[in-house]
């Protein structure tokens, strides 16, 4: 059955009437996809307003409300003065859950366009989030992208547009395909996982195949191109043209893991991942760019990344422009460069 789509809304802003929550409650039961989808927008809704409720939450006044909404003594009200508007609405999705036997994921909710159905979510620098759709599909968003998709005719048809990177890992469903659009090419798929990167400021654009079988359409192009798990489509934003290439799944997915790998790669090639990582626009000398590296990156700070290449690497020299967010990286002078040598060598 159907649900009144300003339902979700009002239920994230907790302006359910009781014959309102008694219809939502009623879908929820209906079946566990309509369970994810609601607390998956829940949580979102949660992470996205955090920071404005904490500060403009009048917590003690709320705390009380809610608990004598739900029952409790007035010993745990007295008590519970310290507690975050956060987690007054947490109570409260876990009490709803404690109902329907839901479960949630955790995301960033961008924003819900309710007379036409449309779902946008958006992650920032360094945030990775990791959402689940109406059909259980699993989609885990890297930093600085963004999924848009409709609720409206979901049931018939899967699409969703993507901007940015994500992991999809697709429910499968006869006769019912699965799409992810892009910029300048349309993903095809029945079920499977794969990894979809459609930065607009990147050189390329590509599709991974972990496992199972995509069909990948190209603008302007009457031959589609299907991928085998562990083939790459790569595609040139430069010049539209596109290849299948063989690509380490470990290198593509790494991301996955909040890790960054130079596998041989220069500062050149990965600045846009390492500008996605830490906020920061990364400006590299020409003397430099051609420069390549063997490490992995995972929880190092923009400061340790940059001293670290820095005792690896003599003739290079770095500054932070924190106002501008920019790193320049650039050759030193050759009196530095002895100075370097001096120290190294003490």
């Amino acid at each position: 059955n159907s649900i009144n789509k300003d339902y979700f809304m009002k239920y994230l802003k907790n302006e359910l009437t009781d014959d309102e929550t008694r219809q939502l409650v009623a879908w929820l039961r209906e079946n566990k996809e309509n369970q994810e989808f609601l607390f998956s927008l829940k949580d979102s809704y949660l992470y996205l307003n955090y920071e404005k409720d904490k500060k403009e939450a009048d917590t003690e006044h709320e705390w009380k409300l809610f608990s004598e909404r739900v029952g409790l003594s007035k010993k745990t009200v007295s008590s519970g003065k310290h507690f975050s508007l956060k987690y007054i609405w947490t109570s409260a999705a876990v009490i709803l859950l404690c109902i329907v036997g839901g479960w949630t994921a955790g995301m960033i909710y961008a924003g819900l366009d309710v007379p036409r159905g449309l779902v946008t979510l958006e992650t920032e620098i360094g945030q990775q989030v990791k959402t689940i759709l109406p059909d259980g599909t699993a989609v885990l968003l890297n930093a600085c992208s963004k999924l848009t998709y409709s609720l409206e005719g979901w049931n018939d048809t899967r699409d969703v547009r993507l901007e940015g990177e994500a992991i999809f890992d697709v429910v499968h469903k006869k006769d019912q395909p699965f799409y992810v659009h892009t910029r300048n090419y349309n993903v095809r798929v029945l079920g499977t996982n794969f990894n979809v990167m459609a930065y607009g400021n990147d050189p390329e654009g590509v599709v991974t195949l972990k496992h199972g079988k995509v069909e990948i359409g190209v603008a302007g192009s009457n031959k589609n191109t299907f991928l085998q798990p562990g083939e790459s489509f790569v595609y040139d934003n430069q010049t539209g043209t596109y290849q299948v290439e063989q690509r380490s799944l470990k290198h593509v997915y790494a991301w996955e893991h909040k890790e960054i790998i130079f596998e041989g790669h220069t500062l050149e090639e990965k600045k846009e991942e390492l500008s996605r990582h830490f906020g920061y626009k990364f400006e590299i000398a020409p003397e430099l760019q051609k420069m390549s590296y063997k490490a992995t990156l995972r929880d190092e700070s923009l400061n340790e990344f940059l001293a670290a290449l820095d005792s690896i690497t003599p003739q290079m020299s770095y500054c932070i422009d924190v106002n501008r967010k920019i790193v320049k990286v650039k050759t030193v002078s050759y009196t530095h460069l002895r100075a370097h040598e001096t120290r190294s060598n003490l």
